[in-house]
């Protein structure tokens, strides 16, 4: 399959260990463009504070955890970010309060890291010949469960005007990451770190 190298070409070689292979694939999500001497700069290969079993205090609990939730937020941030889905074929529907539902399935395969829960958002957009080019966000309301492999967004009012319900197909689904539970880890880390009282005196000491 792969002709095997000339002399020039194996003395212009070098050796790429499987470690070196693993990074500059991680490297390659981030910045497409990245060589192996990218990885030489500094700050690219830092590695975060292993966890401890005990802890000094809570600054030194703080100092290490809060890197990881942030390693955490990046990677869940270029999930998100990533999934997008063409070709969704969508069913409308209204809801009680009258607003507009749309339901539709993701293609067979989709990333078991993503993690959908209700009230999520999603970007839902239009871009057939039966309607101008057109986007909406809303909220997650349905799932994938038992009774269906179905996912439910409820439109927000200003993506309601003018949506296609009258179309069903060419459509495509984006996430849209929100940085809500994360944020309110950090915010949970600094008052642990600055107030002994967040938790219960024995805990804290212990």
């Amino acid at each position: 399959m792969v002709k095997s190298p000339n002399e020039q070409d194996v003395t212009r070689s070098r050796q790429i260990s499987n470690t070196l292979i693993l990074k500059i694939e991680e490297l390659w999500k981030v910045t497409p463009d990245a060589s192996f001497e990218d990885l030489d700069k500094p700050g690219v290969d830092e590695e975060p504070q292993h966890v401890l079993l005990r802890y000094e205090d809570g600054y030194q609990y703080e100092s290490i955890f809060r890197p990881l939730i942030r390693l955490e937020a990046d990677y869940d941030k270029k999930l998100k970010e990533s999934q997008t889905y063409e070709n969704i074929d969508v069913r409308w529907d209204v809801g009680l309060n009258k607003r507009i539902i749309a339901y539709f399935v993701l293609p067979l395969g989709t990333d078991s890291d993503l993690r959908l829960m209700q009230g999520d958002e999603l970007k839902l957009k239009y871009i057939g010949d039966l309607h101008r080019p057109w986007t909406g966000e809303g909220n997650i309301i349905k799932v994938p469960d038992n009774y269906g492999e179905e996912i439910g967004i409820e439109l927000k009012l200003r993506s309601s005007h003018n949506a296609p319900t009258d179309c069903i197909n060419n459509f495509i689904v984006e996430f849209v990451w929100k940085s809500t539970s994360f944020d309110r880890m950090m915010a949970a880390l600094n008052k642990f770190a600055v107030d002994g009282k967040a938790v219960s005196t024995y805990i804290y000491h212990r």
